[in-house]
């Protein structure tokens, strides 16, 4: 059941989509510059480049565009990659990438932002470019509409295989004077944000992290803003948790004008731009409009920018990932012996997870590890209700998290443990369907007994079978060829 599901899962991912008008990018260099959005989440890559390449063995021409400096590392992962193939394994930050022929045909279109990874080809691509003197210039778009919809658009005119000089990372320039504009709206009431700070955080998911800390009032001789914030002292406060490929994976708001006081929101939230150069932050944050939590409104459309701490100025802005590769063996082995697994605590408990507080009809459903039942508040808040419940149990975001107002996939782990949760809206209120690995289901309690396996059910064939069965039931809805 694992491995199909996580077939399906992929597929998920890749079509979870929706179609929202796309806002006017700010102004930019319009010959060389990415959009995209997806699910109301837009992401904007300003700098771009071209290179040649290879797939199969045949030539083809690279065009890449990314929102941060590009390094030499980057530049050469991006050559020894094949050409038609994604970038996620290696580059920590999202980016656009379009692969042509000599002749100018498009290819594919692969990316990563809007918090998903995409691969078009086909019927779905519009696009066309010119190659001449040296360079090339056109564009590469994927409009889509309906539920599953998504818009990106690339347009470029660059140099191919220009004179590359690498950005020096260890290069500092003298910090900003930091600085805040926008709007930060509560029930539709202003507060305006004008103090911005950058605060260490620790790692996340093995990644280096901060915080940028928002607030109304000065908050400059705090020791600990953040904390502070959070408590009111210094007026309306919006806290970000960010890593240094700009994904937000915590959100605390305080507005002055809302009756709920400091509550967590991530998933709409979103990086329209994003960069860290110099020692310096700066950036584009959005929540693609007004946003509902318990029956009250909330958003956000703030740029900023900031020195970073003195422990981070000094850290590369993007990383790389090194590609393992398989050993070449020199002679014949006998079969490999494992290492023992280092012991693993305790297993959480399926029916100790904290489930939203109004979740009725509630079904442990043991043989496929699966757990279900509904709510009568809509999809968006139910789901950030039940990510802030297992956040506070130690549980982190995993990759591939979908957030939207219709339809929301959470992807969430903790140890050994995996949760993959899709929210669906239902007559009254949503659904929530949950599927689980690694979770201890023994045990029982009233109204959730122990569901007991028959001589059947012991069949691994006959679980596999009603594990796709339940999981196809759950899809019903997606569009076709997934």
């Amino acid at each position: 059941m694992t491995t199909f599901f996580r077939l399906r899962f992929a597929q998920i991912a890749v079509a979870f989509l929706a179609a929202l008008p796309l806002p006017t990018v700010r102004a930019q260099d319009p010959a060389n510059l990415g959009s995209v959005n997806i699910q109301g989440r837009r992401a904007v890559y300003k700098r771009v480049l071209a290179v040649r390449g290879k797939s199969s063995d045949e030539n083809r021409i690279i065009v890449l565009a990314t929102g941060q400096p590009v390094t030499a590392e980057i530049l050469k992962m991006l050559k020894d990659t094949d050409a038609e193939e994604s970038l996620d394994g290696g580059m920590d930050l999202p980016y656009l990438k379009a692969t042509f022929l000599e002749d100018g045909t498009l290819k594919c279109l692969i990316g990563k932002g809007g918090g998903s990874s995409f691969t078009e080809r086909g019927k779905s691509l519009e696009g066309k470019a010119v190659v001449a003197g040296g360079r090339i210039r056109g564009t590469a778009k994927v409009m889509t509409s309906g539920t599953f919809g998504k818009e990106v658009t690339l347009n470029f005119d660059a140099p191919i295989d220009a004179e590359f000089k690498a950005p020096d990372l260890t290069k500092l320039d003298p910090p900003v004077k930091p600085v805040v504009n926008g709007k930060f709206l509560g029930e539709g009431k202003p507060s305006q944000l004008k103090f911005v700070s950058v605060a260490e955080h620790e790692p996340f998911d093995d990644k280096e992290a901060f915080t940028l800390i928002f607030t109304e009032k000065d908050h400059s001789a705090a020791k600990k803003p953040s904390f502070d914030a959070a408590f009111g002292k210094f007026g309306s406060a919006l806290m970000l948790s960010v890593n240094r490929g700009g994904g937000i994976f915590g959100c605390e708001v305080l507005h002055t004008a809302l009756k709920k006081s400091t509550f967590s929101s991530v998933g709409k939230i979103h990086m329209v731009e994003f960069e860290i150069a110099g020692g310096n932050v700066s950036g584009h944050v959005s929540t693609g409009g007004a946003l509902d939590m318990f029956g009250e409104t909330w958003e956000v459309e703030l740029t900023f920018a900031a020195p970073l701490p003195d422990k981070l100025r000094n850290a590369p802005a993007i990383s790389v990932k090194p590609v393992a590769k398989e050993p070449v063996a020199t002679e014949p082995r006998g079969p490999m012996k494992k290492e023992p697994k280092a012991a693993a605590g305790p297993a959480i408990a399926a029916r100790k997870l904290p489930l939203p507080a109004d979740a009725s009809n509630v079904q442990f459903k043991q043989l496929v590890q699966q757990i279900e039942f509904s709510s009568a508040r809509p999809v968006d808040a139910v789901a950030t209700d039940f990510s802030a419940k297992l956040k506070q149990q130690g549980w982190k975001d995993g990759a591939g998290s979908l957030m939207g107002k219709k339809n929301a996939i959470l992807k969430r782990e903790q140890g050994d443990a995996k949760l993959t949760i899709m929210v669906q809206p239902a007559a009254a209120g949503s659904v929530v369907k949950i599927f689980t690995e690694g979770l201890d289901w023994s045990g029982g309690e009233a109204g959730n007994p122990v569901i007991k396996k028959s001589g059947d059910d012991d069949d691994a064939d006959a679980a596999e079978k009603e594990a796709e069965k339940l999981i196809k039931d759950a899809l019903k809805n997606l569009p076709k060829g997934l």
